[in-house]
């Protein structure tokens, strides 16, 4: 996942810039959901493949939800972050042994850029 954020770089930056993609609280923009107000965002999110945008509870920045991972009992993504998120882990191939359900772990990947793991049993 860090390979793919440091190859497209430049449009995740543009994705959560707040120029052509605006978010609204508890509510996911899937790439599915083309609208004319929304088609500058929904081909940045084609260019990272995501399938989806929204507001994070967790840190009120940016989730970017990739496509190709499958929602289970682990979900990965990725995370724009003014505020510094914890805990961090050097990395998130494996489950955290410390990491509890419906808890996330982050290993950050850039500045103000994280990839997330959560456990949801």
């Amino acid at each position: 996942m860090q390979s793919h954020y440091e190859k497209k770089k430049e449009y995740f930056s543009a994705l959560v810039s707040g120029t052509d993609c605006h978010f609204d609280k508890d509510k996911i923009l899937f790439r599915s959901e083309v609208t004319k107000e929304n088609s500058a965002c929904l081909k940045l999110m084609a260019e990272v493949e995501a399938n989806g945008v929204d507001i994070d509870p967790f840190s009120g920045g940016v989730v970017v939800y990739p496509f190709w991972l499958n929602f289970s009992s682990k979900q990965k993504g990725y995370v724009y972050s003014a505020e510094e998120l914890t805990p961090l882990y050097p990395s998130l191939d494996e489950h955290p042994e410390d990491l509890h359900p419906y808890e996330r772990g982050y290993k950050k990947i850039a500045d103000k850029w994280y990839i997330y793991y959560e456990y949801v049993n």
